[in-house]
């Protein structure tokens, strides 16, 4: 028999050594081109209603083709209401005085060979989109002032007899970003003296108005809110994927946590399982914050070494599908808690347990962000944030504060000890069912004993990176 060199020996010994691969699910479907439908026919009913008797239009823009290499992401709600992810699109939809739907009309860039090259085949003109898409029609966008102005002209040339007009008139917020957020940078460039931009929804109004003299703009937000805030099946088995791959991709950065490596290892740790999984962008920057770092709320630099005694708050998840996940956990580098480690954990872990208690329909946010801080305060901390907030295609989604059945919220209490160096915070993402909730990010050990043994298993990182195994 012919015998192994020493290289295949030792590559065979390694190979026996190494733990089960990690699991990689498929991602679930995406929502039917039906449900699609569903929603805006939902949406155009809602604001027939607004509309009281006056012909309905509306106007939807998705995001435009970027500058660079990154990856498209397209609009939370030209996503929502079309499921498709391409730049460069709008959708129109109208109805009649008597409320009747006359148009669901999807309009893409007319196909280019040369883009086709570079970037692929994106969806054309013609019938073919229509039937994929599942809208009624599928047009040019490039005719898209020109269907406006067919839509929008007054009867008798009356221009007080024109249809009402809704669109979104709020600044959008970016993947990872809130409302309020995209609000102050779109006021930031206005007030720029060197800049002066509106934001681009604020462009479209002008233009709209000047286009269309007498035209009554109304802002669809209020109305979407209403319809993103409740998720569908398909929906929800997005969200407890991302909320799955989240939490195998934190388990895989505590196992890897030493001290000696640094907060990007841990986050390189995560977005490799995030991949496995299927995972698209980022739901927002990871945040790996070891000792004082731990105590800033939306650090990302994850630029320092981890030191022995350093307590380390990792925030971080990826999107399926375009939907969000929020999870985050705090672990120490050395895989043991100091006794004040410990007590600070234990003390957020139990805050969150009975916050989580609370999460059932009729139940409010607001409730649960009082009892947070009622809670910290009894145990000798401060509230440096809220603990809850809506969670679907943006991390931070619509926002409503009585809970119903299908509603995904995040239950995140924290404490910050600044002038100790070290902070925590636990966060778990939340389906509100018809008896109470679930946990998406179940299984994520977030307990002092539960998080220490899992810290005792073999991680990425120190096999990657010839790290010596934990003992």
């Amino acid at each position: 028999m012919r015998m192994l060199s020493p290289v295949w020996l030792l590559a065979v010994s390694l190979i026996a050594q190494a733990p089960p691969p990690l699991p990689a699910p498929l991602p679930p479907a995406q929502p039917t081109a039906a449900e699609f439908a569903e929603r805006r026919q939902k949406l155009l009913a809602a604001l027939v209603q607004s509309a009281k008797g006056t012909p309905v239009v509306v106007l939807v823009r998705g995001n435009a083709g970027g500058t660079d290499m990154g990856p498209f992401v397209q609009d939370q709600d030209f996503l929502y209401l079309s499921g498709v992810a391409e730049p460069n699109l709008a959708l129109v939809l109208a109805a009649d005085a008597q409320g009747q739907p006359t148009v669901d009309e999807l309009l893409v860039p007319p196909h280019s060979r040369f883009a086709a090259t570079w970037n692929g085949d994106f969806l054309a003109p013609g019938e073919a989109t229509a039937q994929r898409t599942g809208f009624a029609t599928a047009g040019n966008v490039r005719a898209l002032p020109t269907r406006l102005g067919e839509l929008l002209a007054p009867q008798g040339g009356d221009p007080g007899t024109r249809p009402v007009l809704f669109t979104l008139l709020q600044p959008a917020p970016r993947l990872g970003s809130t409302p309020s957020k995209a609000a102050e940078a779109a006021k930031a460039l206005r007030s720029d003296a060197l800049d002066g931009r509106s934001s681009r929804e604020q462009a479209l109004a002008d233009k709209l108005r000047e286009a269309h003299p007498g035209l009554e703009l109304r802002g669809l937000e209020p109305f979407l809110t209403k319809l993103r805030v409740r998720k569908s099946q398909a929906e929800i088995a997005l969200l407890r994927a991302a909320s799955q791959a989240a939490a195998a991709g934190l388990a895989e950065a505590m196992r890897s946590a030493r001290p000696g490596l640094y907060e990007f290892h841990l986050a390189a740790a995560a977005r490799y399982v995030f991949a496995l999984h299927g995972a698209g962008p980022d739901a927002y920057a990871a945040i790996v914050g070891a000792g004082a770092n731990g105590c800033i709320l939306h650090y990302s630099q994850n630029q320092k070494q981890l030191a022995p005694d350093d307590l380390i708050v990792m925030d971080y998840a990826p999107t399926i599908g375009g939907y969000a996940s929020d999870v985050t956990r705090t672990f120490p580098a050395s895989g043991r808690f100091s006794d004040a480690q410990r007590k600070l954990v234990q003390d957020i872990h139990d805050i969150q347990l009975e916050l989580v208690a609370m999460v059932k329909p009729g139940a409010r946010l607001s409730a649960i962000s009082r009892r947070c801080n009622e809670l910290l305060s009894q145990k000798g901390y401060r509230s440096d944030h809220g603990p809850c907030h809506h969670v679907g295609l943006a991390v931070h989604d619509p926002s409503v504060d009585t809970l119903e059945p299908g509603m995904v919220i995040t239950v995140e209490p924290g404490a910050y000890l600044r002038d100790r160096g070290m902070g925590c915070r636990i966060e778990d993402t939340i389906l509100v069912t018809e008896t109470g909730h679930e946990v998406l990010s179940a299984g994520l050990p977030a307990a002092p004993d539960a998080v220490e043994a899992l810290m005792q298993e073999s991680g990425l990182v120190e096999r990657a990176v010839g790290m010596p195994v934990r003992r």
